[in-house]
């Protein structure tokens, strides 16, 4: 067994002790007290602040005075075992008396033991569309010796569409009736011009040589699995640019699990003669009001491309090994996109007019309507239609 399936493996274990043993305890002596009628929990550990997936849904949420709304992130990377332990205890004592958790990815506090029949899960979790298998779908997610469910107290998780909700049941190994095709609370922020015009500003703020360049984003997913992640593409990547020139600027934006392993200083002193940024704080989601063109490979990041309907070039280096390995709930080859292999074909893609037609195509609508319906800019009115009605129901 290499180091990286060596750390892996003891990740497992250690989270299937604090799924079985020490969490459950702490909310066993917490339940002791009543639920609380509309205390309502914003829950992540993979941030030390507000998650993007989080920000609409927490603004509608302060606009109502009957829900008491605590927010506890806390990213579990970035601090020691010693302060992970003691969020994730301070999370069970507030869990164990709380009516509505709210999640937008996995959270193994909220899965350690069985909650109480009045406290209800929503997931936002954080993709649209259903692209690349995760989750009970895929070894590299959850291997085979792994006791637990991360799942299995959710009572709702929001899809994009009535397309996703198989998949999605399945790889959370949760029934179909739990999962909502009621939209994608975040995307609603796309539809907001303000929203938008905060991007750009930003945006060019801090990358003042992308003004009156044609902007790509390329936004990879990761491979492996969350602990040992890598990237695939960057000198492929490196070489299109070369051959693109001058009039086009390059966003890297390695998906997260990627950017632990990713050297900023790739690129060195060629960063600038290549018009590229790989140092962006602002998150994916953000960018996408900046750019002119997405690249991706496998990322469910397509599906919120498509709400700006940018242009969309498919550029994957080992698309029959990723296909054979993880693989994909929908046909690569029925994605409204440029599909590319080599750094000549991605540089013609991306100059290609044929590259900026697809996105008016009634091809690339369809494909939309079909993964992205849910996601009308009203998204977060039906969350909360939901959670106000749970609200007041607190029973043991």
């Amino acid at each position: 067994m290499n180091i990286s399936n060596c750390k892996f493996v003891t990740k497992q274990y250690v989270k299937m002790f604090f799924q079985h043993v020490l969490l459950p305890a702490v909310y066993t002596a917490g339940r002791r007290k009543p639920i609380k009628e509309g205390y309502v929990i914003l829950a992540d550990a993979h941030h030390d602040s507000l998650p993007f997936s989080m920000s609409a849904l927490r603004r509608e949420l302060y606009e109502h005075p009957e829900l008491d709304v605590r927010e506890m992130f806390h990213d579990n990377s970035s601090h020691s075992a010693l302060e992970n332990m003691s969020f994730m205890i301070s999370f069970m004592r507030e869990y164990a008396q709380a009516q509505i958790i709210v999640l937008c990815d996995d959270f193994l506090p909220a899965a350690s033991c069985r909650k109480r029949r009045g406290t209800k899960i929503i997931q936002l979790w954080h993709a649209c569309g259903a692209f690349k298998k995760f989750g009970k779908d895929s070894d590299e997610d959850i291997p085979s010796f792994y006791r637990g469910s991360v799942t299995s107290n959710w009572n709702m998780v929001t899809v994009s569409s009535a397309a996703c909700v198989k998949p999605f049941a399945g790889a959370m190994g949760l029934p179909v009736k739990r999962v909502r095709p009621v939209g994608v609370s975040r995307t609603d922020e796309y539809y907001s011009s303000e929203f938008n015009m905060m991007c750009r500003r930003r945006f060019f703020a801090g990358n003042s040589r992308a003004a009156g360049k044609k902007i790509v984003l390329w936004a990879p997913t990761f491979r492996g699995n969350a602990s040992e992640a890598s990237v695939e593409g960057l000198p492929e990547i490196r070489k299109a640019m070369e051959l693109l020139g001058d009039d086009y600027y390059f966003i890297i934006k390695l998906h997260p699990h990627s950017q632990k392993n990713f050297d900023p200083a790739y690129f060195g002193t060629d960063a600038g003669k290549l018009n590229v940024t790989t140092d962006c704080s602002m998150p994916t989601e953000e960018l996408l009001a900046a750019a002119d063109i997405l690249v991706t490979d496998y990322s469910s990041i397509i599906f919120d491309a498509m709400i700006y309907r940018l242009p969309i070039v498919l550029f994957a280096t080992d698309l029959a090994k990723y296909a054979g390995g993880r693989g994909f709930y929908l046909n690569y080859d029925s994605i409204p996109a440029v599909k590319a292999s080599d750094p000549q074909g991605l540089a013609d893609a991306i100059r290609s007019p044929k590259t900026a037609d697809v996105t008016v195509n009634r091809m690339y609508r369809a494909f939309f309507n079909i993964y992205m319906s849910g996601c009308d800019g009203h998204a977060t009115e039906r969350v909360v239609k939901q959670m106000l009605s749970w609200s007041g129901q607190a029973q043991e």
